[in-house]
C-alpha cells in the first residue's frame, strides 16, 4: 500500500507516470520535517544541508517459537531484553 510513498523533494525527480497517484492517493505524501520543525539543536543534526534519507523498510512479523513466563522482576525483564538484543530481535 505504501511503496510508492514519498516525500515532496522526493517527488520532484519523480518520473511523470507517478505523479498523479500522489494526488489521488493522499497517504502516500509523507511530510518532511525540518531541524525547526522538531526544535532539535542544530548542532546535534549532522552535516549541515545534508538530509537523512531512510534506505529501506522492513515488515516484520514474529512468529512465536517459544513462550516464557516472567514474574515481571527487574532481573528477568534485564535477562529477556539482553536476550533479545543478543539474537537481535531488538537493537
Amino acid at each position: 500500500k505504501y511503496k510508492h510513498a514519498k516525500t515532496i523533494t522526493e517527488r520532484q525527480v519523480e518520473h511523470i507516470d507517478y505523479i498523479d497517484i500522489y494526488s489521488s492517493r493522499p497517504y502516500l505524501n509523507l511530510t518532511e520535517w525540518s531541524v525547526a520543525d522538531v526544535e532539535a539543536d542544530p548542532r546535534q543534526c549532522g552535516l549541515s544541508g545534508s538530509p537523512t534519507k531512510v534506505k529501506k523498510i522492513e515488515n516484520v512479523v514474529f512468529q512465536a517459537k517459544e513462550s516464557k513466563r516472567l514474574s515481571g522482576s527487574d532481573a528477568e525483564i534485564d535477562e529477556l531484553m539482553r536476550e533479545l538484543i543478543a539474537n537481535h530481535t531488538i537493537g
